[in-house]
């Protein structure tokens, strides 16, 4: 009876060790936000994105830098030699040409010119602003994503070093028992090749946690290598909101908004243009009357164009069909929307009973093979039926971890279309 008393309290105290933990206290922690937080400050594609805006900044100061009046030196030094029977005729060339000017020209209409190409620089603008937003939202997704991944390799490495460590322990006993012949040689030898697997299994496990840890760090740029510690994700879903401020539907009416206003950009070089010139220096046609013909000049310069074939109607052509491909790729995006996030919704409410379901078994199992572990030493069962309560309870907490995995990736699912 004391016997019996004593093995009961080895295999508890076996369980709850299994529980705690296998050795993981030597590892580096690591968390989600710390990912997060790495990826994002790493990813070239938003410092990409970062630059667009700055040099669409830069393009607005170059819309009204060119809009300034334009200032230029004007030189010019010809000189045309004629003689008897050869050289340019003179009343072509007067024998050459001496020109220093400073001019300066200023489009007079530049103004609603200015307003127009600003308009388009703002709206490239929003439009680049939200996709720094889009791909933020993206590189997030897939940073969790990978994240849950290696966090599940991670739980599954635990187990299958819990479950080593359950049957490793039990193993020192049970060569106790077989080497004062109170256990079974063939019960043992069986017992002994699942507890080979196990390690098997473990060290399987951690080189697929390692390749996860590997892709995790590559995507947030981080130059580690070796295995970490990760904490358990605890996503939430987000409340739900409205389309007004998704930026994958303000994609497309940013898009449209771009459209409109190349529309009117095109209508730019249709308009009349009229240009103020003014000049001042000197422009003679002998060289010995250069500093007797210093003066100055100014006018102005209009043209309108009148036909070119009609291609204005072509350009407003193509922006309508451009239009059109917007208002195409907005309802779909609208119908997927509403379609995507009532599956998940449902996908939750299933995942969520699932895993009631599950953990009410797993404490069963977990009781189940507390009790087997003490029968198995007093030889009330074999090594085979003890081995597949085992597999129970390895399947069980498989089968927990990737519902609770799984879960969360709903969740995340959900906040990235929710966004």
């Amino acid at each position: 009876m004391r016997l019996e008393k004593r093995l009961s309290i080895v295999s508890i105290w076996l369980l709850f060790q299994a529980i705690s933990g296998f050795g993981q206290d030597t590892l580096a922690h690591r968390n989600l936000a710390y990912y997060l937080d790495a990826g994002l400050a790493n990813s070239p594609l938003l410092k990409d994105n970062i630059n667009s805006i700055t040099l669409n900044r830069l393009d607005s100061l170059i819309n009204i830098a060119i809009n300034k009046p334009y200032v230029q030196a004007i030189g010019q030094y010809l000189y045309a030699p004629t003689g008897p029977n050869w050289g340019y005729d003179q009343s072509t060339t007067n024998g050459g040409a001496y020109t220093g000017l400073i001019q300066a020209n200023r489009n007079l209409l530049y103004r609603r010119n200015l307003r127009i190409q600003n308009n388009l620089n703002s709206a490239l603008r929003d439009s680049l602003v939200n996709t720094v937003r889009i791909n933020q939202n993206d590189l997030e997704k897939a940073i969790v994503d990978l994240y849950l991944t290696a966090f599940q390799d991670y739980q599954q490495m635990v187990i299958f070093g819990d479950l080593y460590q359950i049957l490793s322990s039990q193993n020192e006993v049970l060569k106790e028992l077989l080497r004062k012949a109170l256990f079974n040689q063939s019960d043992y030898l069986a017992f002994r090749v699942d507890w080979q697997q196990s390690e098997v299994n473990h060290e399987g496990a951690k080189v697929q946690f390692l390749q996860d840890i590997l892709a995790l760090n590559t995507l947030c740029n981080i130059p580690e290598t070796g295995l970490v510690q990760l904490e358990k994700p605890a996503l939430a879903l987000q409340a739900r909101f409205t389309l007004d401020d998704n930026p994958y539907f303000l994609r497309y009416r940013y898009d449209s908004v771009i459209v409109e206003r190349n529309r009117r950009v095109i209508d730019i070089f249709y308009r009349p243009s009229l240009d103020f010139v003014v000049n001042a220096g000197t422009n003679a046609i002998s060289s010995d009357l250069i500093t007797r013909r210093f003066g100055y000049s100014l006018g102005l310069n209009f043209t309108m164009p009148i036909y070119n074939g009609n291609q204005r109607k072509l350009q407003y052509q193509k922006l309508d069909v451009a239009q059109l491909t917007i208002r195409n790729y907005r309802t779909q995006y609208l119908n997927r929307f509403n379609l995507q996030l009532r599956t998940v919704n449902e996908q939750l409410r299933v995942n969520q009973n699932l895993i009631t379901i599950t953990e009410r078994q797993n404490t069963d199992v977990e009781n189940l093979l507390t009790i087997s572990q003490a029968r198995l030493y007093r030889g009330d069962i074999s090594a085979i039926d003890y081995l597949l309560i085992v597999q129970r309870y390895l399947n069980s907490k498989l089968s927990l971890n990737q519902l609770i995995i799984q879960r969360q990736r709903f969740i995340n699912t959900f906040n990235y279309r929710n966004f």
